[in-house]
């Protein structure tokens, strides 16, 4: 039975036994999400020759719109979030008793959540919201329809490399935003505080392990996939010109839902 038939099936199934209900649309929704998800990534086998310089291409530009052009933003926020803290837990740790526990502070609050978490809503905010409009626009225009009468899989040409970009830019942004907010956040915190910068490296060389490192790759990595999925999966829904901020607002928002639940999630896998 091929994907398309067993799509059908599914969805008969659920009409006939759990007709006109919330929970039938959100599974049958789900299904439909996981099919496009399959055929994106069944596309991967097809990357070769003439396809993979477009792929490359795509990709670079990808990279440069969601990565580089986003260095501005993300140094802003974190410098901010990273002197705000640092101020906060050079000042009062210490009062506590608690100098050694600045390491530890950072870590968990920078490197496990808030770096993964914002960096992926900043990339969301800026870059999925147009990957949204852009595929909305194409389909209106009749560009997709083009491509697959040309013989072109705009899953290999639109979807994947967008994928493959979103990946490489949320792993670099997130490495950035670490660092910056970190040494950052510690040189603004010089000009309202004093703390050894010596001690400062050596208490967060301390308290890092290979746990953090692991959960902050494995979380970039799988929020660079889910976000330009759910946003391109959502750019080829409309049907009109007044679909597309309809769209546009479900792959933000749904987008958004499902990186707070998949960074809850890691967490809660490798630290309880």
């Amino acid at each position: 039975m091929d994907s398309g038939a067993l799509q059908r099936s599914v969805n008969e199934f659920f009409h006939k036994y759990f007709p006109n209900s919330a929970f039938t649309k959100f599974l049958l929704g789900l299904a439909d999400y996981a099919w496009f998800a399959r055929k994106v990534f069944r596309t991967a086998l097809h990357l070769r020759g003439k396809h993979l310089d477009t792929f490359i291409r795509v990709v670079v530009n990808q990279v440069r719109f969601t990565g580089a052009q986003a260095f501005p933003m993300l140094s802003v926020i974190a410098l901010s979030i990273g002197g705000t803290t640092i101020i906060q837990a050079i000042t009062f740790l210490p009062k506590l008793g608690q100098e050694d526990f600045i390491g530890n502070l950072l870590r968990l609050v920078i490197i496990r959540e808030v770096g993964p978490l914002l960096t992926a809503i900043i990339v969301l905010a800026r870059s999925g919201s147009a990957i949204t409009a852009e595929m909305c626009t194409q389909k209106m225009h009749r560009e997709i329809d083009s491509m697959e009468m040309m013989g072109i899989n705009p899953h290999l040409i639109m979807v994947l490399p967008r994928l493959a970009g979103g990946v490489i830019s949320l792993v670099l942004l997130i490495i950035y935003f670490d660092v910056i907010a970190i040494i950052g956040g510690y040189l603004i915190s010089l000009l309202v505080t004093s703390f050894p910068f010596s001690t400062f490296v050596d208490s967060i060389a301390k308290s890092i392990t290979m746990t953090d490192l692991l959960s902050t790759f494995i979380k970039s990595v799988l929020s660079g996939l889910l976000i330009p999925l759910t946003c391109t999966y959502y750019g080829f829904k409309p049907e009109s010109l007044f679909q597309i901020p309809i769209f546009v607002s479900k792959a933000v928002i749904r987008s958004l839902f499902a990186v707070f639940l998949l960074n809850a999630f890691i967490s809660v896998l490798f630290y309880l």
